[in-house]
């Protein structure tokens, strides 16, 4: 007895009286959202278990006390990436297809609806297989299922389909909710919406020079209440930074690319892991030279607040010109306890600026108030401070010398390493020829 007579063999309940209309579509949206898959995506550590139970089930045709829940739990993971090219599994795959192409359960179909989505990869022997079976099945798949495929037509496409969605997308103002609205309701589920995502980036990409477009990606990237999205988001990254290899746009801009890309997914510099890794190298140098122009200015702003003597605003000047002469190739920031706490008040009233990172400077007694910039400039490390901290150049070669993006810094410990140059800030500005020179 096949899976197919099981299910048409299953009683029918007599259906009750509906609620008003407007009810019913208030309960529909609130399922929907809190159980947006007809399919529970069972946790990795059953998976295999599943898998072998229904494959035995199949080669041994054993289908009582099988129930729906299950064997849709079951083809979920059949068509995991893990296991969804295994030889050994074909004839549980072509139960699936074959099932697929015949079953009149409009809740199975639409469960092998929701794998296909979930499971799609262009042109791959398992999409096209599935792609067959749900066409032939379209008609019996239910209203939700039938309702997506009339929003999106190429859905069922095994190659197209996410161009098809891209094009959509580019054409909604809230890409997150369009999708949403014309039936895929988890819009960051992998699968269609993976190669979907890659599309709409590659669409959007000519015109990520334009605020408007930036900001149309980052809301697609991680919309409100909703984590960022990482798959892909290394190409979200390359796209959104590619425009700048040459060139960059505002100050303002340069701070909320920067601040926005932090936020989403960590500072590059501290965490250069994860989806920072994937970014080519170009690409990420324009994003550590941003952060290393943010930590100068913001270095220099909080000290101009706490420094009151007439020797910081050349030393200012100094270090804003080696910067736009692009001679600075990375820049951290140590605070004092009385300047961090200035940082911190200062970046809680700046929107979406309270991911700039920063060290801290731990030394007390009279150096309690030194904060330090410390810089990196082809094989030299320096040291500057506030107040009357002489400006320190280390060779990077020198083991002892301080290490860039460090949670913590002791500026008489750093005064103390033997081999570094020292030098006070004279009030000719000699020490600024000092550093020229050494540099």
């Amino acid at each position: 007895m096949s899976l197919q007579r099981v299910l048409a063999a299953m009683p029918q309940l007599q259906s009750p009286a509906l609620p008003g209309l407007n009810i019913l579509r208030a309960a529909v949206e609130r399922v929907q959202a809190r159980w947006p898959d007809v399919v529970a995506n069972p946790p990795e550590r059953d998976r295999d278990q599943l898998v072998a139970e229904m494959m035995g089930r199949v080669q041994n045709e054993r289908w009582e006390g099988l129930t729906m829940q299950f064997a849709t739990r079951a083809a979920r993971a059949t068509f995991d990436t893990t296991r969804r090219d295994r030889p050994e599994l074909a004839p549980l795959r072509n139960f699936y297809y074959a099932e697929t192409r015949v079953s009149t359960s409009a809740t199975f179909i639409a469960a092998m609806l929701s794998v296909y989505i979930d499971s799609y990869a262009p042109g791959t022997p398992h999409t096209q297989a599935l792609s067959v079976a749900l066409k032939e099945a379209r008609l019996r798949m239910g209203g939700r299922g039938m309702d997506v495929i009339a929003r999106i037509p190429a859905l069922l496409d095994p190659v197209s389909a996410p161009e098809a969605i891209a094009a959509l997308m580019v054409e909604m103002e809230d890409v997150w909710a369009g999708l949403k609205a014309i039936g895929l309701r988890t819009p960051h589920a992998p699968g269609v919406m993976d190669h979907a995502h890659l599309a709409y980036v590659r669409r959007l990409e000519p015109h990520l020079a334009r605020r408007a477009d930036i900001d149309r990606l980052f809301a697609w990237l991680k919309p409100d209440q909703q984590p960022p999205r990482t798959s892909g988001a290394e190409e979200a990254i390359t796209a959104l930074l590619s425009p700048w290899l040459s060139g960059d746009p505002s100050r303002e801009d340069i701070t909320h690319i920067t601040q926005t890309l932090v936020g989403f997914y960590g500072d590059p510099r501290v965490n250069p892991g994860g989806v920072w890794s994937g970014v080519p190298l170009a690409q990420r140098d324009v994003i550590l030279r941003w952060l290393t122009g943010e930590n100068i200015r913001f270095f220099l702003d909080i000290v101009s607040e706490v420094e009151s003597s007439h020797m910081w605003e050349p030393r200012r000047a100094f270090w804003l010109g080696l910067y736009e002469q692009k001679r600075i190739d990375a820049a951290w920031v140590a605070f004092s306890a009385r300047a961090a706490e200035l940082a911190r008040r200062t970046l809680s009233g700046r929107q979406g600026a309270h991911t700039l990172q920063y060290g801290v400077q731990t030394a007390r007694g009279i150096r309690a108030n030194t904060s330090l910039l410390i810089l990196k400039l082809g094989s030299k490390i320096i040291v500057e401070g506030s107040h009357d901290y002489k400006v320190h150049i280390f060779n990077s070669s020198n083991p002892a010398c301080p290490k860039m993006y460090q949670e913590n810094y002791n500026c008489e410990d750093i005064r103390k390493i033997s081999s570094a140059e020292a030098k006070s800030h004279d009030q000719f500005l000699g020490w600024q020829s000092w550093v020229l020179e050494r540099i």
